[in-house]
């Protein structure tokens, strides 16, 4: 009786695993679905399909927000993807045309004996373009670190005045050929490393200078309060409209070629200045007034 009692509870037990472990297997396939689906979504997504995101709706509520987070994500890698495809599309473009000039200028002096100032003459030009691949090779490396946090800058106190005079006296050539004349006002003192500043203040009025109607005036104005320096360049031009505004500071960006001929620009001196005040904890912000002034404001945290 006791072996056969004893047979009865090992079935028992046995079997009370048995139905467990089943139980336990399909409730947790079951709780998992959720999962097992997101997942199977997520292996879906590849470079040619960037635009696959999960489905927060049909999610469970414990799960929406990590499908939420998880699209936001994708989101951001997808910009961030289809930046790096158009910053590699157009530095190809950017450098095809010195490159093409290289080789064109080289075959034509090989083609034929030259005398010695013919081949000067090549050399010299090529030397040009070469000049303008490093400029390029450079500015890219510098925004490269910058992104990075690379970059560690020494600030000092400068006199707000002195640099934008001292910057508009640098500029004061290029500006004479377009009968352009510098207006500024300024005090008081800001807070940056000095070689970086006066990147950024140049390349923003070189750019002013590039685009100002001839005959007009940039104006130059720069003061300081509690919260910083402020740093403002204006000029006369064609009206900009608001989408075009936010793209000024993407990389080799360039709103109108045609306009570009007076000053050699390769798209890429705004975007120095971004990472220039984004290094120093400011910012920096383009505006068109409806009067047709277009505004450059640069901010230097105190």
């Amino acid at each position: 009786m006791l072996a056969s009692y004893l047979l009865r509870v090992w079935i028992t037990v046995i079997g009370a695993v048995l139905v467990t472990v089943l139980l336990a297997y399909w409730v947790s396939s079951r709780g998992l679905q959720p999962l097992t689906k997101m997942a199977d979504k997520a292996a879906e997504i590849t470079p040619s399909r960037m635009s696959t995101r999960l489905d927060v709706a049909q999610a469970p509520a414990e799960l929406q927000s990590l499908a939420a987070s998880f699209n936001a994500m994708l989101d951001r890698l997808e910009h961030g993807y289809e930046r790096l495809l158009q910053f590699s599309a157009d530095l190809a473009h950017e450098v095809r045309t010195p490159i093409g000039v290289l080789i064109g200028e080289t075959q034509v002096a090989l083609a034929h004996e030259r005398n010695v100032a013919e081949y000067r003459g090549v050399l010299e030009s090529n030397l040009e373009e070469l000049e303008r691949l490093a400029r390029i090779a450079q500015n890219i490396l510098f925004l490269a670190q910058a992104d990075h946090g690379r970059q560690r800058i020494e600030r000092e106190r400068l006199d707000i005045r002195e640099e934008l005079e001292t910057i508009g006296a640098y500029f004061e050539g290029i500006a004479e050929e377009r009968r352009i004349t510098f207006d500024i006002d300024a005090d008081g003192e800001m807070v940056a490393n000095a070689i970086m500043c006066r990147r950024a203040i140049g390349n923003v009025v070189v750019n002013a200078v590039r685009y100002a109607t001839p005959g007009t005036v940039v104006r130059l104005s720069g003061h300081a309060d509690e919260q910083g320096a402020r740093i403002v360049v204006g000029n006369r031009g064609p009206r900009i409209g608001r989408e075009e505004l936010g793209k000024l500071f993407d990389r080799f960006y360039r709103g109108d070629a045609a306009r570009s001929e007076f000053t050699e620009s390769s798209g890429l001196g705004l975007s120095i200045v971004q990472a220039i005040m984004r290094l120093h904890g400011g910012s920096v912000t383009a505006d068109c007034t409806r009067d047709e002034w277009i505004e450059f404001s640069l901010l230097f945290p105190s």
